[in-house]
């Protein structure tokens, strides 16, 4: 399984948990899930894209 897949199966189970917690119409239990489920997923990326910046591993020694 790829860490994309596992990551949205996790903000969907989260998202679905918390919005049939939360709300009582069908309306807005859907709309409640979107907005945690894109902003899991969206913040997920953005923060992957900015940590792309930053090197991984110990500096490389120069001689």
């Amino acid at each position: 399984m790829t860490h994309f897949l596992l990551m949205s199966t996790y903000a969907a189970l989260v998202s679905l948990f918390f919005a049939l917690l939360w709300r009582r119409t069908k309306r807005e239990q859907a709309k409640l899930f979107l907005r945690i489920f894109l902003g899991m997923v969206g913040g997920g990326l953005a923060l992957a894209w900015l940590m792309y910046f930053f090197p991984s591993g110990p500096p490389i020694a120069t001689p």
